[in-house]
């Protein structure tokens, strides 16, 4: 594997290749881009030159094969202070692959806007000048036209350094969470351009088994896409609802039955038979989802039935480059305070078109969009009123209270409330445990932590490694036989895991950061403190016990 590393203050790309003990100790993506991170001066400011993001791919991603066409990022997070990571998918993953850079590495500042061509084997800092300004939609349109291959960009949230800005690629593939958008915009990166004639891999042995055993278990993710999950979480009374206020709501209007009457086409990642996405379609409006995580963050989290300003408020998030979990939330957290008389600007849940005029008020730093721009750590700080987010990043679409793996899951993932590093939310919701018991959970959401520490090294999907479902520790380790040549023992694998989830929080611990303290929300009902901390005092035992 290579690693190429741009110091955009000195105008200098330097590429290597990385360690063959890294490769095997740490596999990939994640992994080896997080031992990367390690390197950066501890305590910087996470939107100064010193910073560094760091682009990845693994082993399974040069091969045309479900699930596989996946790229992480990492970086230290403009929005909590602390390790930063976000993955995306479509075909720019599979592209890199194909260059022969498989980690790019980006620090220092450009005294003007640039944007990076990565092609077979070499990388190029280009002007940028006339796409500063643009929209991701319209950035994409032009370096395709002019360069080819595939593109991922920011927009103006990100140029404005609005903390949780994402980096887009094709019109709704995002690295979404934790500001990376705002890194890159930082660095006056507007762009990054793939190119690759390297010759893609195969396996039709495997291809077979994700098709036979793995993709016939996604059958409604594939007729529905990601919204088929919103009946299950509001059943379970574990749908956060009016700025977590509540934990169900009438979905009728805005659920995934609803979302077929603007439904348009599928659309899938590079060679992918699951096909989870979907293109929705409104008047002057198209964009790729609402996912279900928008659906609760522009909808059941602001009491908003109007499915319209949702879309809306989607595609706007889409192309100026907003995560819309984190958007979601600090324009709920805005309700509370406007209730409270903490702010002048006058907002009420429901209002669907004011919450579409938000977005762009918050990618211009317009307004209230300036406070809101800061996340809700920071608004809480300014305001003296607590808002709902651990550890910096605001929490998605799973209740916590009725969830105790996933509370246990939110302090303990490197990155703040986050459900992607355990998904402890599936067994929770399928009953592989008693959601409401603190039993058994901290080894739960430690399995599982480390087990998708290796999957983002792979760098592979979680809907096809998905708990119960999907693939398991057997088939992990076979895919890595198949991508790199090395057999792996379950075991082995394990270590490895617990060693990148480790590393991860070494980062943290650096920079000043703990396991997540929850808000007092999470506390109103049903989950105690007493059984929170018990289950944090037996996850931290069964880490140390292997640590």
């Amino acid at each position: 594997m290579n690693l190429a590393v741009v110091d955009l203050s000195k105008n200098a790309i330097k590429i290597s290749k990385i360690d063959e003990r890294d490769e095997k100790e740490l596999i990939g993506g994640k992994g080896i881009a997080t031992k990367l991170l390690m390197n950066l001066p501890p305590k910087i400011d996470s939107l100064s030159p010193e910073n560094a993001i760091i682009f990845a791919v693994g082993p399974a991603n040069a091969f045309r094969l479900s699930g596989a066409s996946r790229m992480t990022a990492v970086f230290k997070s403009p929005l909590t202070g602390g390790f930063g990571e976000s993955q995306c998918g479509g075909f720019a993953p599979h592209e890199m692959a194909l260059t022969g850079i498989h980690f790019l590495m980006i620090t220092g500042k450009s005294e003007k806007p640039v944007y990076i061509a990565v092609e077979n084997g070499s990388v190029e800092i280009k002007d940028a000048s006339h796409l500063w300004g643009l929209d991701t939609f319209e950035t994409e349109r032009i370096l395709k036209k002019d360069e080819g291959g595939e593109v991922i960009s920011i927009g103006q949230a990100g140029e404005n350094l609005v903390r949780f800005a994402c980096i887009t690629h094709r019109k709704g593939r995002q690295f979404g969470r934790a500001g990376g958008g705002a890194v890159l915009g930082s660095k006056k990166v507007k762009a990054i351009v793939f190119k690759g004639d390297g010759k893609s891999k195969t396996s039709s042995e495997f291809e077979e088994f994700l098709k036979d055993k793995v993709i016939s278990n996604l059958s409604a993710l594939q007729n529905y896409g990601t919204p088929n999950i919103m009946w299950v979480v509001n059943k379970a009374k574990s749908l956060p609802s009016l700025y977590w206020n509540e934990s169900e709501f009438d979905t009728e209007d805005i659920d995934a039955e609803a979302m077929l009457k603007y439904f348009v086409r599928k659309n899938a990642c590079f060679a992918c038979r699951v096909a989870c996405g979907r293109i929705s379609r409104v008047e002057n409006s198209e964009v790729e989802g609402p996912e279900y995580e928008t659906l609760f963050a522009f909808g059941t989290l602001l009491g908003n039935r109007d499915l319209e300003s949702i879309i809306k408020a989607n595609e706007l998030a889409d192309r100026f480059g907003i995560d819309t979990i984190t958007a979601g939330n600090v324009i709920g957290f805005a309700i509370k305070l406007s209730k409270l008389g903490k702010i002048d600007e006058r907002i009420e849940f429901g209002e669907g078109e004011k919450f579409v005029e938000l977005i762009r008020k918050i990618a211009f730093r317009e307004g209230i969009g300036d406070l809101l721009a800061e996340g809700v750590a920071r608004m809480e700080k300014k305001t003296g009123v607590e808002g709902v987010h651990v550890n910096g990043l605001e929490p998605p679409a799973y209740d916590p209270r009725g969830l105790f793996g996933v509370a246990l899951a939110y302090s303990t993932s490197p990155r703040g409330a986050c459900h992607m590093r355990s998904c402890a939310y599936r067994p929770n919701l399928a009953g592989l445990l008693d959601r409401y018991s603190p039993e058994g959970q901290a080894r739960l959401v430690k399995e599982l932590e480390d087990f998708y520490a290796v999957v983002d090294s792979l760098v592979y999907c979680r809907f096809l490694t998905l708990p119960q479902i999907g693939m398991g520790w057997e088939d992990v380790a076979r895919l890595l036989e198949i991508t790199t040549g090395r057999r792996y023992e379950i075991e082995k694998l394990k270590k490895i895991g617990h060693k990148i989830h480790t590393m991860a929080w070494e980062f943290n611990r650096r920079e000043g950061i703990g396991y997540g303290k929850p808000p007092s929300k999470f506390f109103d009902r049903n989950l105690s403190r007493e059984d929170y901390e018990k289950m944090l005092k037996e996850y931290i035992r069964l880490r140390d016990a292997e640590s």
